[in-house]
Order: C-alpha cells, then structure tokens, then sequence
C-alpha cells in the first residue's frame, strides 16, 4: 500500500479523520450550506443555515422543502426556480424574508443542480449567505451620499439667495429636509427686546410662530442662546438638563439646537426637532446642524448687506427717500404700466421756495434739517403707494400711480398746507406743479409737462399748486 502523505489525508474522504475535519468545518463556517434530493426536501443542512431560517435545530428543517423554508415571497421563489430548471444554478440570489421569530433578514443564495450520470436532477447544492448587515450599510452609504450631495447643494445655492423671506424659508425647508426633521425653526436674536422670535419654521402652527418669544435660558433654544454652544437632547424624558416645568415647550422628544454666529456676533438659533424615522438625532446629525449654522449666519450677513447696498444705491442719504435714479426707474416702469393697462397717472414736482436765502440765513446744517423736514412731511402725507423722490436740490418728485389729476390736485394741496403749517426757522412754503399722463408722452414730456406746472406756480407768485393745462 502506497504512503499516505499528510496533504492527501487532509482531502482524502476516504479517511474517517479528513471526513471528520471536512464536516467540522462545515458546521462551523457562518455560511448556510444545504443539499436537497430530487423533489427539493432538504437531506442535510449545517447549523448555520437553520440559525438563518430561525429554527433551533436541524430536525426542525430535514425533509421540508428547501424552497418553501428559503423564500417567503411567492415572487422571488418563482424567479428562482425557473432560474435553476432554465440553467441549473443561480448565483448570489438575493432574497428578503422573515424568520420564525419576526425579524426580516436579506440572503444570498448560490445554488447548483445536481445530476446523475443520465444527466437527471437528482438534487441540489447551495450556500446561503446572511447579508442583513451588508446591505443595511450599503443603505446608509447611499443615505449618507445623498446626505452629502443635499449639503453641497445647500451651501452653493444659499450664497445665491439675495431675498429674504426667500433665504428664510429656504433654509427652513432644506434644514429639514437634510436632517430628516418634521420640524425646523430659525430664531433670530431681538437685540432690543434681548430675547429670540421665529423668522421662519416648517411644521409649527402660525399663532406658535407668531407668538413664540423666548429669553435667555428659556427651553432648549434659550439656553443655548445663553450658552452660545449647541445642544442635543436625545431624550428630554431623561435629559437632566431639563425639568418637567419647562416641558409645555416640547411636543417631542429629540432636539437640536446650534447657535449662528458670526464673528463673535450672536444672530439667533436654528433648531429641528421630530425626526421622521424612528429614533433620536445623533452627533453626526448635530455637526451637520452645525455646519448648516455657519452658512446660514454668512447668508444672512450678506442678505443684509446686499439690502443695506441696494438702499444705498436708491436712497437720498440725507432725506432717506428715494433719489433720482430710482425716480427715473420708477416713473419708466410706471408709464410701461400705463401702456400695457388702461389708467391712471400722476406726477409732482415740487420746489421750496426761496431755499437759497434760508440757507445763505441760517447756514448749510440748517438747509440740510430743512430738506429732512420736507422729507418727512412727504411720507406723512402721502399713500403707501406713492413713490417719493429728491429730484436734486431744494426739488422733490412724487410719482403717483393709479391717480387721477385731480387726485394729485387734493394730494399736492394737503402737501402745500402740511408745509406751511410747520414751524421751522423762519416761514417756509413750497410750489407744486401737476402733469397727468398721456398716452403718447414719453418719460422725458412727461417730466416736461410737470416741471412747466411748476413753473407756472413760480410765476403766478409761490406757494401754490398747479396743472399743466391738457
């Protein structure tokens, strides 16, 4: 008899220690491993397929029907079979069942037919893979990528945002939407008042919104407002930060709260609570919290300075109401208008009187407190509607839309009254003159016709209103 070596013992099963060893280590890799007879009953199962299948020993599966025990879904047992008698294996077959104990679990099959020598099936060979965990991972890859992709998406397009009740109400909703949150507030910080108030939310009900105030310390937002340091609470049942007295602010269990700050400058708090999915926020959700904090503190610095630069841009600075650029825009947009819909029109240029001599009199510092003055008269007695101008100088333009002439006749004279009324260093009277629109005027006749008005106003001795006539 031939010597034996030691490497063919260990695969030769002809040897009772190799068959030992070779079903030892069958029975103990974390692979199911099955094979069945020709009708499919299972003649041998290791005890890692039947831990899969939820029994508690092999006698509860030997003799039943490999496929009936695999697949608890008629449609993928169906693909499967039909697979195996079209080409006698199957590889990596996904199948998403439920053990005998409830809990869903995913496989993964590799089967092959087996045959005789007359090449019948006379059973079949598999390995089951328990895969639960492999593809609850690759869920959370794919969450988590999108996740990254929606934070991208959020830091490019907010630097875009130069509205803002447009900024407020994106950062809300998207807030909610990266973090998965049913709920989602922005509190911004009433410097006067030294308390916060909600700008924007998603989820909260408009008298909540509108009659949310919140000092320092006050609830979760009011604490970290005090703290400047964001907050999770997983649990607020458990959380003993805080006690049940402060409870009346919560509808919910899970919260988060970051401060947004820019340079040391406190701006107010976003917060989300009510997560969609069963659970709490976690410190991945809070740190992403946290960077939404930080773009949402420069977005609403540079909303701020954009409107500031826009005012700049359009605004007299020293009477605060519009300038001449934004008059002459203004009154083209207005006769589009006009062109576009039937109606009415009107315009007012206005001049003080004798505005020189006062301010040659009491100096420049006063002339300048007189232009205020005037500025101020013109928002008092003038409709929200009306656009109000410093048309250069001591001259002042008042564009008034949807109005007839002798609307703007009514409105000019309670100017001139207003005016007169007023104390100011010495007596101080304006001149009006009134244009309507017409349909074949262009911007500069129409100015024209104002201004000719006004003139006449001069003329026939000041203080006094006047039309153009038709």
């Amino acid at each position: 008899m031939p010597k034996v070596t030691a490497k063919t013992e260990e695969i030769n099963l002809m040897y009772p220690e190799s068959q030992y060893m070779h079903r030892r280590l069958i029975e103990t890799v974390q692979s199911g491993i099955y094979l069945t007879e020709g009708r499919g009953r299972l003649t041998y199962v290791n005890h890692a397929f039947v831990e899969m299948l939820g029994y508690n020993i092999k006698d509860d599966v030997l003799g039943r029907n490999f496929a009936d025990e695999l697949f608890t879904q008629a449609q993928e047992k169906q693909v499967f079979l039909e697979r195996m008698q079209e080409v006698g294996f199957v590889r990596e077959f996904e199948v998403h069942r439920v053990k005998k104990d409830g809990t869903a679990s995913v496989l993964s099959i590799t089967s092959n037919n087996i045959y005789n020598d007359k090449g019948e099936v006379i059973g079949c060979e598999g390995v089951v893979s328990d895969v639960t965990r492999k593809k609850a991972l690759e869920e959370e890859l794919v969450t988590e990528k999108r996740k990254l992709e929606q934070i991208l998406d959020f830091d490019e397009k907010i630097g875009t945002i130069r509205a803002y009740d447009s900024l407020v109400n994106f950062i809300v909703e998207k807030t909610a939407v990266l973090l998965e949150s049913k709920k989602c507030s922005l509190m911004l910080w009433d410097e006067e008042a030294q308390e916060l108030f909600i700008q924007g939310a998603r989820g909260l009900e408009e008298g909540v919104i509108k009659g949310c105030r919140m000092k320092l310390g006050e609830a979760v937002a009011g604490v970290v407002a005090q703290s400047r340091m964001p907050m999770l609470v997983k649990n607020i049942e458990y959380d003993e930060r805080f006690k049940r007295s402060s409870r009346l602010y919560y509808s919910s269990r899970s919260f988060m709260s970051v401060p947004i700050i820019l340079e040391e400058k406190f701006m107010g708090v976003i917060n989300a609570t009510d997560k969609e999915r069963p659970g709490s926020f976690n410190e991945v959700d809070l740190r992403i919290l946290g960077a939404i904090a930080r773009e949402v503190a420069i977005a609403l610095e540079n909303v701020r300075l954009y409107k500031e630069l826009n005012f700049l841009t359009v605004t007299d600075p020293l009477t605060l109401i519009y300038n001449y650029r934004q008059f002459s825009r203004s009154l083209n947009y207005e006769i589009k208008r006009r062109k576009r819909v039937a109606g009415h029109l009107g315009l007012i240029i206005m001049d003080i009187d004798d505005f020189k001599p006062y301010n040659d009199t009491f100096g420049h510092l006063e002339g300048d407190d007189l232009l205020k003055g005037i500025g101020r008269i013109l928002k008092a007695q003038l409709r929200e509607t009306d656009i109000i101008c410093r048309y250069g100088g001591d001259e002042f333009a008042i564009i008034l839309p949807d109005i007839t002439v002798e609307g703007a006749c009514i409105a000019a004279e309670k100017i001139r009254q207003a005016v007169e009324n007023t104390s100011f260093k010495m007596k101080v009277t304006v001149s009006l003159g009134i244009a309507g629109y017409e349909s074949h005027l262009n911007q500069y006749d129409f100015i024209l016709k104002a201004d000719r008005a006004l003139y006449k106003a001069k003329r026939e001795g000041k203080n006094r209103v006047s039309c153009e006539a038709e």
